[in-house]
């Protein structure tokens, strides 16, 4: 026969499930009314490559996992002054960007992908290891193409940066810190053994570049530039860290 001792923890247990569902349901509640508006670039053209997603929300069972750093979308007005300064280092190769591929090493949602076709690049690629953001990528560039009729031939490959091989001709690839200093060096490593088998150069594009002193370190690469890049007014006032510029560094693999 139950105590009434039994009957108050009993009740004391229930009180204290449901205080804790209340708050939890409340936390919610809060972070959907409470949440930040989209970017400008999103409500424009209708797609969703917003937000801050730590590296613990993005576990696949991927052994690589645990160099990530996270998902955080690089501001339009960042990317296209990259790629302006970038395209300013092509003559003196007798290149033009049309030669060019350009990839994404962790592109999340696909925003830099998207922003990409906007230029006359041979080829766009975004590598994305997490198949969640690779598929939001997918489900956005769809919408894109139909919106803009870009016509540069852009996909999304689910894959590893460091099993997924590089197109062939002329690559840039672009870096905005999507992996922590280990594999940054596991990558750099298999990245000279590929520039040195072949012909084509390949170029890089580094934004926010932590780990600078690891990419000089690789043999046959030339700094070309080191760069503080301004947001536009919109970007710098819908930035997550309240930053109005950033750090662009370039570089070109030797042949």
């Amino acid at each position: 026969m139950a105590t009434s001792g039994s009957y108050l923890r009993d009740w004391s247990a229930a009180w204290l499930a449901l205080r804790q569902w209340c708050r939890g349901a409340l936390a919610a509640l809060s972070r959907v009314i409470h949440r930040p508006p989209k970017h400008p670039f999103d409500r424009m053209h209708r797609v969703d490559t917003d937000g801050l997603i730590y590296a613990d929300a993005l576990s696949t069972g991927h052994e690589h996992d645990r160099h990530s750093a996270g998902y955080y979308a690089t501001a339009p007005s960042l990317f296209h002054g990259a790629i302006a300064l970038w395209r300013e280092t092509l003559p003196a190769t007798a290149r033009t960007l049309s030669g060019y591929t350009l990839v994404d090493i962790g592109c999340g949602k696909g925003r830099v992908v998207m922003l990409a076709s906007e230029h006359e690049f041979r080829e766009v690629v975004g590598i994305e290891l997490n198949p969640r953001l690779a598929a939001v990528a997918r489900k956005n560039l769809r919408k894109w193409m139909i919106r803009t009729r870009a016509c540069t031939r852009v996909r999304i490959i689910e894959g590893d940066a460091l099993s997924t091989p590089l197109p062939d001709g002329p690559v840039v690839l672009f870096f905005f810190n999507s992996f922590e200093r280990e594999m940054v060096e596991m990558w750099l490593a298999q990245l000279a053994q590929t520039a040195a088998s072949r012909t084509h150069p390949i170029d890089l594009i580094y934004l926010h570049p932590e780990f600078d002193e690891l990419v000089r370190q690789v043999p046959g690469i030339q700094a070309m530039a080191d760069v503080q890049i301004p947001f536009s007014a919109e970007d710098a006032a819908a930035d997550a860290f309240d930053v109005a510029v950033d750090r662009c560094a370039m570089y070109r693999m030797q042949q």
